[in-house]
């Protein structure tokens, strides 16, 4: 029973202290092991540059000057997390415990990611990553539409036929119908403004409908018909404009390639064997 309250505890301390490395200290920098270390924990160098970081996020956090007692607490809360660390590896949470695998396995894609770090493109390949990737950053299209409301009552069901065979003739929607508290402008709109006429339902089945089709939406107050008239591409903005979401794509996309790299290397010094 006291392994199993111990094996809780660590639950928790390996997770949250995990975290709380990965955030205020910075993911591991293996290159530090080699200049130092600060303390050594059972075979197990704490860097230097670790509690230096550590000692540097103390400063920010705190109002007054760090004094050499605070230095000495935080390269302690290392120890405590170096041996806490240990021992959860020991139990075995490492293989056995959902959270504290995923603690690490984060822990490793920061790694990844950071070893690209300074991989700066210059503006030259960021303007020809926005060309590559002009529909990536023009705005949705536009779809332009005719709409018909047919209020409930006795003879609806016959006058929604008739509304559709006229809609898909392509006759003017203006002579058909009832009078709409909303009329549809007769222009391209986009996502955002069609669900604000059409309402989040028949906006999302326009979205996904071609020129030519109508689309027929019932409720209690009656019928409303959508013929999708067409779809307009909106053109690729310059890429002044959209500078820093060139720059946030091409940063996500690099950390994307650094993770998969990283996964990939692992992957050919490992010995895998799969089931057939």
């Amino acid at each position: 029973m006291a392994v199993g309250r111990e094996a809780l505890f660590l639950v928790a301390g390996v997770v949250g202290l995990a975290f709380a490395a990965v955030s205020a200290i910075g993911a591991p920098d293996l290159s530090a092991f080699g200049a130092g270390a600060a303390a050594v924990v059972d075979g197990r160098p704490i860097p230097k540059e670790a509690a230096a970081r550590a000692v540097e996020a103390l400063r920010n956090d705190k109002r007054n000057a760090v004094t050499a007692e605070d230095e000495r607490a935080a390269l302690e809360r290392l120890i405590e997390e170096e041996l806490l660390v240990q021992r959860g590896v020991d139990l075995g949470l490492a293989e056995t415990d959902l959270g504290a695998r995923k603690a690490i396995v984060q822990s490793m894609l920061q790694l990844a990611i950071a070893e690209r770090a300074g991989e700066t493109p210059s503006e030259g390949e960021l303007r020809a990553f926005h060309r590559e990737n002009a529909g990536f950053f023009a705005p949705a299209a536009r779809v332009q539409g005719s709409l018909v409301f047919v209020r409930a009552g006795p003879q609806a069901s016959q006058r929604v036929e008739v509304v559709r065979t006229a809609l898909a003739k392509g006759g003017s929607s203006s002579a058909l119908g009832d009078p709409q508290a909303l009329t549809l402008p007769a222009t391209p709109l986009g996502p955002n403004e069609l669900r604000t006429y059409l309402g989040a339902g028949l906006a999302a089945s326009a979205l996904k409908a071609k020129p030519g089709d109508v689309i027929v939406q019932e409720s209690a107050e009656g019928v409303r018909l959508l013929r999708i008239d067409g779809w307009f591409a909106a053109p690729a903005p310059r890429f002044e404009d959209v500078a820093q979401e060139v720059r946030a794509e091409w940063d996500r996309r690099a950390d994307e390639r650094a993770v998969r790299d990283y996964l990939e290397r692992l992957k050919r010094r490992a010995r895998i064997t799969r089931a057939p």
